[in-house]
């Protein structure tokens, strides 16, 4: 609700749950006239699969809110915002759903504490150290292929840690439809479960993971081809683009410990989960109390012995060899910050059973400290990145005007540039149903230049165009880091007056209980400083406009120019000479 936009790596899956939703899957060629990645392929393919899953489930949505006579599909002259939010929800509940499935597997084993109070004292403390967490909350309704298909994984690995060995098989299946990194992480599980720990056989788990290869494969292909047009699986694709051809190195290149050196405490601020996730190892909460087998009997071990020990170490692993790839983003690790939460978690619960003494007692107020500052940091952190889609806001503004202020003209067309498209922009943001009003994302210099005269508005990054031609009418800020001045200002007042602190702080829970925070909201907008990012510009009549910006913010690499308009500043020129010249000899 804080960041209803969405970026440029969420474009693809975004764009084509709004597709499905307006324009249906039949024919094939209604695909090929309406849908966004024909005309955006982008540079690899990307699977449909997870997109009909969200659209289909948004579809019982729109029917029952059909039936409570509210439409979100058919509304004439308005976006479809609110569509968004609910397809965004959905992906957000489902992940929710799962997150909570973990915690329900790991209580499901814990054997070692027996008794109803500490059974579950472990899926209490994951759920603590969840909420304390930022970026895996924050991201959990985006439409970024690693958070649309993280709820499979994540039932995947409720399944491993009860020690059913089929989730080999789902993880499997993720991997070669949604993202090629989790079939490593599935065959270094099962090479970590038969190899170190003796806990699987090495061949059936081949069985497992070869079958969800081929299921996933069969699926992608038949389903994906449809949409592409071309026979295909996109992950494939991908896989050789990015390691086979090594071009995701022009995404950036980071060096081999980043994910160990900076990714990971990123991800955990302060760094509590990661300090607790090794004292976890210690004990193995599916310990059901049985010895090690001996000449005389066979003792068999719980089928779930050693699966959180499993799965962390794999998830070690799984970084070390992802560190190998050159191109690094700690979405690429996502799926293994659960399992990073459920060992500190056992860890935590561990310390909280033997806080008899002293010293354990404040280790354990030490830890809570952590926990409430890593809450208070996400809390700061998800209203900072509000502030991150000017592309949305100025989009959502441009509508607004065009509504209010009705235009004489038969066609309104707004283009929108890159940076505007990569922040916030998307189809569901457009004027649905109404043929007057039209939306342009030409990318390329020649076709934009031909196209140029014929838009009423322009989103762009560009600081100013030509104000004979175009009038600035809006601004739209980005966030540009963070100020503690105002925090200074309010400690040298409480100097002077004790009560200040006091005052604002019952200030803010007044509000809060009456449902308000608008103290609390200027209090942290107070901390955040934002630069001017998109401009929009509306064209003046008569719309004789040329895509040349004015000199004093002329960029150093030289414009392309359009002959007619040249010509016509030419011979503009020479008849002002000429008067000039005539006026002179008078």
């Amino acid at each position: 609700m804080i960041s209803p936009y969405t970026k440029v790596e969420e474009s693809f899956n975004l764009q084509a749950i709004h597709d499905i939703l307006n324009y249906g899957i039949y024919p094939q060629q209604l695909i090929i006239e309406n849908y966004d990645h024909i005309k955006f392929p982008g540079v690899v393919p990307r699977t449909f699969i997870g997109s009909l899953i969200i659209a289909g489930l948004s579809q019982l949505v729109i029917k029952v809110d059909k039936f409570l006579t509210i439409d979100l599909l058919s509304s004439v002259g308005k976006d479809q915002l609110e569509l968004q939010t609910i397809v965004r929800s959905i992906i957000g509940l489902v992940n929710i759903f799962m997150l909570l499935k973990l915690r329900d597997s790991i209580n499901k084993i814990s054997f070692k504490y027996k008794n109803k109070k500490s059974k579950y004292s472990i899926g209490f403390w994951y759920t603590i150290l969840l909420m304390s967490q930022f970026h895996l909350l924050y991201y959990s309704s985006r439409t970024l292929p690693n958070f649309i298909v993280l709820p499979l994984v994540n039932y995947s690995i409720s399944k491993l840690i009860v020690g059913d060995l089929s989730g080999l098989t789902w993880l499997a299946f993720c991997g070669i439809i949604f993202r090629l990194e989790i079939g490593l992480f599935a065959v270094i599980i099962a090479l970590v479960s038969s190899i170190i720990f003796g806990q699987s056989n090495i061949f059936i788990n081949i069985v497992y993971l070869a079958a969800g290869s081929l299921i996933g494969g069969l699926t992608s292909i038949c389903i994906d081809s449809y949409f592409w047009n071309r026979l295909l699986i996109p992950e494939l694709d991908s896989f050789i683009f990015n390691i086979i051809e090594g071009k995701s190195s022009q995404w950036g290149v980071e060096p081999w410990p980043a994910y160990f050196r900076h990714y990971l405490w990123q991800l955990f601020r302060p760094p509590i989960i990661l300090l607790l996730a090794l004292p976890g190892l210690i004990n193995d909460p599916a310990d059901n109390g049985t010895t090690t087998p001996t000449k005389t009997k066979t003792i068999l071990n719980h089928p779930a012995r050693n699966s959180l020990r499993i799965l962390f170490i794999s998830s070690l692993l799984y970084i070390i060899a992802m560190s190998f790839q050159p191109h690094k983003e700690w979405r690429f690790i996502i799926y293994t910050i659960p399992i990073f939460t459920l060992q500190a978690a056992n860890g935590l619960t561990n310390i909280f059973h033997k806080t008899t003494n002293l010293m354990n007692k404040l280790l354990f107020l030490i830890i809570m400290a952590g926990i409430l500052l890593s809450t208070i940091l996400s809390i700061q952190m998800g209203y900072v990145s509000s502030f991150n889609y000017p592309g949305g806001n100025a989009l959502q503004f441009t509508n607004n005007y065009i509504t209010q202020n009705p235009s004489n003209s038969d066609t309104v067309i707004i283009h929108m540039d890159v940076p505007a498209c990569m922040t916030g922009v998307s189809r569901f943001g457009e004027i649905h149903n109404n043929p007057n009003i039209k939306y342009d994302k030409t990318e390329d210099q020649t076709q934009l230049e031909s196209l140029w005269n014929q838009f009423d508005f322009i989103i762009t990054h560009d600081e100013k165009l030509d104000p004979k031609s175009w009038e600035l009418i809006y601004t739209e800020p980005i966030f540009k880091g963070i100020t503690i001045e105002p925090i200074v200002e309010l400690l040298i007042a409480q100097s002077k007056d004790r009560s200040i602190i006091i005052n604002l702080i019952k200030n803010i829970i007044d509000e809060l209980v009456k449902g308000e925070s608008n103290t609390l909201i200027n209090l942290l907008r107070s901390t955040i400083l934002t630069e001017d990012y998109l401009n929009v510009y509306k064209a003046l009549t008569p719309h004789e406009s040329t895509m040349h910006i004015t000199p004093e913010s002329t960029a150093s690499e030289p414009q392309d120019i359009d002959p007619e308009s040249l010509k016509k500043e030419i011979n503009q020129q020479i008849d002002n000479l000429e008067e000039s010249f005539s006026a002179m000899g008078q």
